[in-house]
């Protein structure tokens, strides 16, 4: 593991927790699940309150699932907790509803998904710190197959070069006055974006792209829960 920097700028996280679990056939949010019996939310909270770089957290939940979230919260210590937020009809609206309650000292503004609770310290340093010098970052796995694209009528018409091909996941970092600027501009053009670096790609601010370790997977489906427990599982030989 890379030696973490003392750090100075105050940086808070947004963890968006606001699906749910239907996807999984299960009848609560997915985050609420547990992974080595402890439940998903709580492993995810734990990294950012872990991270001697990060200075607060925002949950944001359904309504109906913020009590749960809460007792989490308690549970496992989590006193970088700012506030738990409710989530609005979108991710969008979600995050742009966790920004309203970012301590304005805030220099950087991470965005995670709670639903990737093995997100390693050295990518959000990585993500912090790329994103102090050029305004905007986000980590991503590059894309190992070939990549086609179709057009109307299913007919393919493109091969684009896998090299510069990424597939984006969280956390994704900006400055406070990025993230604020995109977000007031996405509300004013009504832009509808599923991850924030879209928003900055549409008003051509610059966003680096960091490798992504595998781990870090998305808990969507229940084999990505098996996945999730065997790396847990590797991890823990690994530390032995």
């Amino acid at each position: 593991m890379k030696k973490q920097k003392k750090h100075t700028p105050f940086v808070s996280c947004i963890i968006a927790g606001g699906g749910s679990g239907t996807r999984m056939g299960a009848d609560i949010n997915k985050i609420f699940l547990d992974l080595d019996e402890i439940p998903v939310l709580a492993h995810t909270m734990s990294v950012f309150q872990n991270h001697p770089q990060v200075d607060e957290i925002i949950l944001v939940t359904r309504e109906c699932d913020m009590l749960g979230a809460k007792d989490i919260a308690e549970e496992f210590g989590i006193s970088k907790l700012r506030t738990i937020v409710a989530g609005g009809a979108s991710r969008q609206e979600s995050v742009a509803n966790g920004l309203s309650e970012v301590n304005k000292d805030a220099v950087i503004v991470l965005v995670h998904d709670a639903a990737r609770p093995l997100v390693g310290p050295d990518a959000i340093s990585d993500v912090i710190e790329a994103s102090l010098s050029c305004g905007g970052a986000a980590i991503g796995a590059p894309i190992k197959s070939t990549v086609k694209e179709i057009n109307a009528d299913g007919f393919i018409t493109r091969t684009p070069d896998r090299e510069y091909l990424y597939e984006v996941q969280t956390p994704q970092g900006f400055s406070y006055e990025t993230i604020v600027y995109m977000y007031e501009q996405a509300q004013k053009s009504g832009i509808s974006a599923t991850d924030d670096c879209y928003l900055a790609e549409r008003l051509g601010l610059p966003v680096r792209m960091i490798a992504a370790s595998s781990d870090n997977i998305k808990i969507t489906t229940y084999d990505d829960l098996l996945l999730a427990e065997l790396i847990v599982s590797k991890r823990k030989g690994d530390a032995k």
